[in-house]
């Protein structure tokens, strides 16, 4: 029996979706993320505790770098198309070449919540992933109080698949979390349907 070979990703992945474009995350993004985790609004949604420093940032960056090297991460800053200034982030991380999933993450600045630009993030990391990276299943964890990004998952496709009791604790209390997935098939008919 065969194995079946992934094709390589680039090294430099540029992807495009109707509104925004993803590249690489830099070091020259990090201040821009790092003040947007650090408002407690925005970043206790995106599941960030304590402040972050830029020096943090740095060592988490460098850490990400290495993991688009060996494929077992991508993590992309979200720029509007035709502009390079970070909005926000979307990648995959816990990427199971055995499985062909991956966990997906996203943060969109204050400016850029509620208007359609993470969905669209989120479309394009989504095709990439089941496309160029071969993927069968994208899983996601939310906090239960965050309707606003159950609802946009659930848009893009998302299933419930369950949910985590006071599985994480935001401001001194256990919150609940939701655990939602797309399978490839799942995506394909929502692509061919042009959602």
């Amino acid at each position: 029996m065969s194995e079946e070979v992934t094709p390589p990703v680039p090294e430099r992945p540029l992807l495009h979706g109707d509104r925004v474009w993803l590249r690489p995350l830099e070091g020259r993004d990090l201040p821009a993320y790092v003040a947007g985790i650090n408002d407690t609004e925005v970043g206790r949604f995106a599941g960030f505790r304590v402040p972050l420093t830029v020096e943090l940032a740095t060592i988490w960056h460098a850490r990400t770098v290495e993991m688009l090297r060996t494929g077992e991460g991508y993590y992309f800053a979200v720029c509007e198309l035709g502009d390079d200034r970070f909005i926000g982030t979307v990648w995959f991380k816990e990427v199971n070449r055995i499985d062909q999933s991956a966990e997906l993450s996203i943060y969109m600045d204050k400016d850029h919540i509620g208007s359609g630009w993470g969905s669209d993030a989120q479309r394009t990391l989504l095709t990439f992933g089941f496309g160029t990276l071969g993927l069968e299943r994208v899983w996601l964890v939310a906090t239960a109080g965050n309707t606003r990004a159950i609802r946009s998952y659930e848009k893009i496709g998302f299933q419930h698949e369950g949910l985590m009791r006071r599985s994480f604790r935001v401001a001194g209390r256990m919150e609940d979390q939701v655990l939602m997935a797309i399978l490839r098939e799942e995506w394909e008919a929502k692509a061919a349907g042009g959602a």
